[in-house]
């Protein structure tokens, strides 16, 4: 099973393509918070379960894109996303020690904090990601092809 699975990932990586059957998932509601009303669908998370092939494919492809900033420095020390070992909490505590340093320091604070959590449900995400595509490498690819 081993190398079939090792000949498969690598085929996909190095053509691009993730197979639609791993693009198939379950998807079952689950209430945000108990007391809501479960037939609202805006009281409901979506909880995908996804096959043990197409999250490890997923995982391999993450592991490869992640290699390359890593390994060429490219990640800012401060960024807490997508980085291993770094987390919100990384990223709460150093706001919290940057502001505990200019207290002690006699220097003002503010801090302005943004809820986005909904704020690219509204994006055309392919076409963003197309866009970005060509403006940065200046590729000229059809949006079928990508994400």
């Amino acid at each position: 099973m081993l190398p079939f699975t090792t000949l498969l990932f690598n085929k996909s990586v190095v053509t691009g393509y993730f197979p639609s059957e791993f693009k198939h998932a379950i998807v079952r509601p689950l209430l945000k918070t108990s007391g809501l009303d479960a037939s609202e669908l805006k009281n409901n998370q979506r909880v995908l379960n996804l096959s043990f092939l197409s999250k490890l494919l997923d995982r391999v492809i993450q592991h490869r894109l992640q290699a390359f900033p890593d390994s060429n420095d490219l990640m800012p020390k401060t960024q807490s996303a997508y980085r291993r070992f770094h987390s919100t909490e990384t990223a709460v505590t150093k706001i919290y020690n940057d502001l505990l340093f200019a207290a002690n320091g006699g220097q003002m604070s503010g801090l302005c904090l943004l809820d986005l959590t909904a704020a690219f449900d509204i994006v055309d995400h392919t076409l963003l990601c197309v866009d970005r595509l060509q403006r940065q490498f200046g590729l000229s690819i059809g949006s079928s092809h990508i994400c």
